[in-house]
């Protein structure tokens, strides 16, 4: 618990930093992921919205389609309200602004303790595979 206690001391500046760039949200993002914490939180996270996360992919990247992307990242602040803010996608085409917008709708699981007061930044790196 004290190495997560000191990992989350050290970036809650940055997790509550509203100024922060995509990158730095993003490196923040995986940080916390690659904790022992982070991933049982990011399998938690995953069970409660994979299935909102295929139906975004399937509206926002149809099958019949030619992606206009082959890979994007979203980034996004969790909030304990189970809602999103800041949420940003890159780059940003008219497909991936899609799947940013169905992911900003969507209903996130309860935080986990190490979450800031601006919430937990979370990130999704996607390959898009034909």
């Amino acid at each position: 618990m004290k190495p997560l206690l000191l990992l989350a001391s050290m970036l809650l500046p940055n997790i509550a930093a509203a100024t922060d760039t995509f990158d730095e949200r993003v490196t923040t993002a995986r940080q916390l992921e690659e904790s022992p914490e982070g991933r049982t939180y990011s399998r938690v996270f995953y069970a409660a919205i994979g299935e909102q996360l295929g139906t975004a992919m399937r509206q926002c990247f149809p099958p019949e389609s030619t992606s206009d992307t082959d890979r994007f990242t979203v980034v996004a602040n969790v909030l304990s309200n189970g809602t999103a803010k800041q949420v940003e996608v890159r780059p940003e085409t008219k497909m991936s602004a899609c799947f940013r917008d169905k992911f900003a709708g969507m209903h996130f699981p309860s935080l986990p303790s190490y979450a800031g007061a601006n919430g937990l930044p979370v990130f999704i790196d996607w390959n898009i595979k034909p």
